[in-house]
């Protein structure tokens, strides 16, 4: 039975579908209480071995050594192209902030060690 939707397009009705374990059995099996499964023998399944591919041997010495730096170079540049570079703006910004934090940090550090010192001074005596 088809309803229709909103737009006025038909829709499908769902059927429900009836999972392999609350199916019935034809009569033919109800009768001798058989399955067909168990009349045939189960195949093994063998696993296929795939051929092996065989990798070249790279030449070796100098020559391959200058090879793959050149390589290495290209991919590096070419990696660099795909950065998103901040402006001078951000890049200031984000530097001030950086010293800045540095400075409170150093700050807050010095403060504990003056104490620290301090404290150990008074106990020893």
């Amino acid at each position: 039975m088809k309803k229709a939707n909103k737009k006025g397009r038909a829709r499908r009705r769902k059927t429900k579908s009836v999972s392999p374990k609350k199916q019935t059995r034809a009569p033919a099996e109800k009768a001798s209480g058989k399955s067909k499964a168990a009349q045939v023998p189960e195949k093994k399944e063998v696993p296929r071995r795939l051929p092996e591919k065989k990798v070249p041997s790279e030449p070796k010495g100098p020559a391959a050594l200058f090879k793959k730096g050149i390589q290495f170079l290209r991919e590096a540049k070419n990696e660099l192209k795909k950065v998103k570079w901040p402006t001078r703006k951000e890049l200031l910004a984000s530097t001030a902030v950086v010293i800045l934090l540095v400075l409170v940090v150093a700050l807050y550090l010095g403060l504990v060690d003056f104490g620290l010192i301090k404290i150990i001074k008074n106990l020893l005596g």
